[in-house]
């Protein structure tokens, strides 16, 4: 395991270092999107002929006339060629350098994570637990210990994180100071404790639904991986003052 996440902090190093150049005929690229279909033409409406995967190597046997915008990417399409595949890509989704697969990604974030000022881990409050494909996060407040829980799932992009809340349990007593509602005033009553660490103290309230998907990125500092909430520079990031971090105080 200590060999796959050295193999992955060197992956993500060079990806996040080295802006990529312009895509020659003939190169050999990798697919950085967890899944990326291919084409029949090189557009969005054009026939899908299979799908590529994360990390994925591929040959670029053309290359389109005329650059594309899509999700705000400006870039080629390119016809490229797989083991199994041959079609056009979009050439936002494909790296010069080398992309860990899917399950390399996956395999080097399990475990536990806290929410740390950065290096000196100090001041840690939030956890952020991945099993599989699966995650649970919980918030705590440091006057009232557990504020709440979301459970879920998450995918994995070259740089960073999906994750896909399917369940929301929040503290009653924190969230709400005036019950509103019969649910919130039971919730409230059944629920209130001076401080917890508890999740049996969360519940699921209507009027605090999931919020939805959230982007984690990937950043290596001082040898360690990172997940960080906003999309910076290498550097940037590393001088963030809170960050995600690998947890010393559970068992993997």
């Amino acid at each position: 395991m200590k060999k796959l996440i050295l193999i992955l902090l060197t992956s993500l190093i060079l990806f996040q270092c080295k802006k990529t150049p312009t895509i020659e005929v003939g190169q050999n690229v990798f697919i950085s999107a967890t899944v990326l279909n291919a084409r029949k033409t090189p557009t969005l409406d054009g026939e899908k002929v299979g799908k590529l995967k994360l990390g994925d190597q591929v040959k670029v046997l053309e290359r389109s006339e005329k650059d594309a915008e899509i999700d705000g990417i400006s870039a080629y399409w390119y016809r490229v060629q797989s083991q199994t595949i041959t079609g056009w890509v979009f050439g936002g989704y494909l790296s010069i350098t080398k992309v860990e697969s899917r399950d390399a990604m996956i395999a080097a974030v399990q475990g536990n994570f806290v929410f740390c000022t950065i290096p000196d881990r100090l001041d840690c409050s939030h956890t952020l637990e991945f099993d599989g494909e699966s995650f649970v996060y919980r918030e705590f407040n440091q006057y009232s210990g557990i504020s709440e829980k979301l459970e879920g799932v998450f995918d994995v992009y070259s740089d960073h994180l999906v994750l896909d809340t399917k369940s929301r349990l929040v503290r009653p007593s924190i969230f709400i100071q005036f019950p509103q509602t019969e649910e919130e005033r039971t919730a409230y009553n059944n629920a209130y404790f001076g401080y917890s660490d508890s999740d049996e103290h969360l519940v699921s309230l209507s009027t605090y639904p999931v919020a939805g998907k959230l982007d984690l990125y990937f950043y290596v500092c001082n040898d360690k991986l990172s997940l960080l909430k906003e999309k910076k520079e290498s550097d940037a990031a590393c001088k963030s003052e809170y960050a995600f971090t690998k947890s010393s105080y559970f068992s993997p």
